[in-house]
């Protein structure tokens, strides 16, 4: 039992050493994963910590699509079906995200990226 409960502290320290999943302090957002359909992106607000983050992004909806991030980065097309990846480098503040096909935003295709420090 004592054992069990030593190795248990021993693997919980070394994770905390490492930093966890996303590789250490200020490392970033990690894997951001974010969905399109016919008209809307999920979730509608999107959360990430300050740092390089890549969205997966993935089509769920019936006709093509695109994700972009004004002024930070931007994955073209994205057919039904399709999931892309954009790897960009975020600096904290609140962001659009829009799918930018023609009347894609206007129809709904619009969220925010919140990003903290």
């Amino acid at each position: 039992m004592l054992r069990t409960l030593a190795l248990a502290v021993a693997l919980g320290l070394a994770v905390l050493a490492c930093g966890g999943p996303t590789g250490g302090p200020g490392s970033g957002a990690g894997t951001v994963t974010v969905q399109e359909k016919e008209w809307a992106i999920e979730p509608k607000t999107i959360e990430a910590k300050a740092g390089t983050a890549t969205f997966r992004v993935k089509n769920t909806g019936n006709i093509e699509h695109n994700f972009e991030i004004p002024g930070v980065g931007k994955i073209d097309s994205i057919l039904a079906g399709e999931t892309k990846t954009l790897e960009v480098t975020l600096q904290p503040g609140t962001y659009d995200v829009i799918c930018s096909l023609a009347g894609h935003r206007e129809a709904g295709m619009v969220g925010k990226l919140v990003v903290g420090r």
